[in-house]
């Protein structure tokens, strides 16, 4: 991004970072506020939302033409229709509630923003793309107050951590993806600190982000979980030497053996945010725990089995509808994610109010199925392949099982592992699995999140 551009978009997002700079204090305080308060504000937005909808997207307002949003709550809207992705890009246009905004525009915006860094389009939205476990890719717009109350949203835990934990002013380190055209960079290029931050794209080569993180001598540090991982890892080995107050993960599953490496590694609490680019946050963790509160003021959230019935809390759903009550250029109403959530059924011990998921440890569409109705779930190779001595997997999936590749820390025999992946997959119901697994120097990341997609499935007849 040249110096020119950099000053335009610095300048562009003063009103939204002097905004959030005003309000992060206040927004704080939702972490602890009773669940009715919370909810009165969730079904506000939400009837807000489906009005906007109605008048401003053909889409929608034949979908929702029966629908009175008056009286509407998050707690009564299963008789409106679902959506998901594929909905999404087949009706764009008819979607969106402002008529300037096409998927063509769209498109050509994030291709600059690709290309060049962060920018508003028509001065006040963001494009973001998605392209999940299903490999269908998704575009979606955010208008000028969505966005502002994502970055609240995500970052009101901060102050209240900062004030309660009794932790240093932050000074922190992103690690993550290389291009504004995904949310989590282009949140942090829009509400970025200065020189209080800095970025790390993730796809430097490791031994370069050390160096990077060595230099700058965060006290938090915001990456991937398997990011993380890798980084306590170096810690560990006095390759770093860093001494952060708090860690914070997300947009990958964080496994047990994660966590305890990387809290012991670092002598710090790891905060654990679940998000998607269609909602930004949904949940993030207390310091140091496992259960996740969820943002009950900004979604709409209903766990669904895999025909669409509601799920009680203590099951574990195989998918999720959310409805996003804070972006009204692009209504997701009772919008459709994979993600397997269990909802817990137990008290909710504090501070933060929220009703508590269990950490989302996998996507539905992870799920491999074979020849047979023979269903493996990506658990089946979490087990055998945690291994301190393997760095990042991807597992694609074949006919007759699974192709494996590692990047290794350190060299060792993979034949066992193999024999554990074969015996775990016959015991998931595959008869004859053929399992390989190799060495290689380096995973492809995906270029603009940087992230690696773990499980590949072979397509769906």
């Amino acid at each position: 991004m040249s110096q020119e551009m950099s000053k335009a978009y610095d300048e562009a997002r003063q009103p939204h970072l002097r905004a959030v700079l005003a309000q992060i204090g206040t927004e704080a305080e939702k972490l602890t506020w009773p669940m009715e308060k919370l909810h009165e504000l969730r079904d506000e937005r939400l009837r807000e939302t489906v009005r906007h909808a109605k008048a401003n997207s053909p889409w929608h307002a034949e979908r929702l033409k029966d629908v009175d949003p008056e009286g509407l709550t998050g707690d009564d809207i299963r008789h409106l229709p679902t959506m998901n992705k594929a909905d999404v890009m087949a009706n764009w246009d008819d979607i969106v509630t402002d008529k300037r905004l096409t998927l063509k525009i769209a498109q050509e915006h994030l291709n600059w923003v690709t290309d060049n860094g962060p920018a508003y389009l028509f001065d006040e939205y963001h494009i973001v793309t998605t392209g999940g476990s299903s490999g269908l890719t998704g575009l979606f717009p955010w208008d000028y107050d969505g966005w502002l109350q994502a970055g609240l949203g995500s970052w009101r835990l901060m102050p209240w951590v900062v004030k309660n934990l009794a932790l240093s002013p932050p000074r922190g380190a992103f690690v993550g993806a290389a291009h504004a055209s995904h949310m989590s960079d282009a949140i942090r290029a829009t509400f970025d600190m200065g020189d209080t931050s800095c970025k790390v794209p993730v796809t430097l080569p490791l031994n370069e982000i050390v160096d990077a993180l060595n230099e700058f001598k965060p006290n938090q540090i915001l990456a991937y979980p398997s990011i993380l991982w890798r980084l306590a890892l170096e810690q560990e080995e006095g390759r770093l030497n860093i001494a952060p107050e708090v860690m914070l993960g997300g947009a990958e599953p964080l496994f047990p053996h994660q966590r305890k490496t990387i809290e012991a590694a670092f002598g710090a609490p790891v905060i654990d945010f679940y998000g998607t680019s269609e909602t930004w946050m949904l949940a993030c963790s207390y310091p140091g725990e496992e259960a996740m509160h969820l943002a009950e003021d900004l979604i709409v959230f209903e766990p669904i089995d895999a025909d669409g019935e509601a799920v009680k809390p203590g099951e574990r759903s195989a998918k999720m509808l959310i409805t996003n009550v804070i972006n009204k250029v692009f209504p997701l109403i009772r919008y459709e994610i994979a993600d397997e959530v269990l909802f817990l059924d137990d008290i909710n011990p504090g501070p933060w109010t929220g009703r508590r998921i269990a950490p989302v440890a996998g996507r539905h569409d992870d799920v491999f199925e074979y020849a047979d109705g023979v269903y493996v779930h990506p658990y089946v190779f979490w087990t055998p392949l945690w291994d301190s001595r393997i760095a990042q997997y991807q597992v694609r999936q074949t006919a007759t099982g699974a192709d494996i590749v590692v990047e290794l820390r350190e060299q060792c025999d993979l034949r066992p592992t193999r024999e554990a992946l074969v015996a775990a997959m016959r015991e998931a119901g595959l008869p004859a699995p053929v399992v390989t697994i190799a060495a290689v120097e380096r995973i492809e990341r995906n270029p603009i999140s940087g992230k690696i997609k773990s499980f590949v499935a072979l397509p769906k007849l």
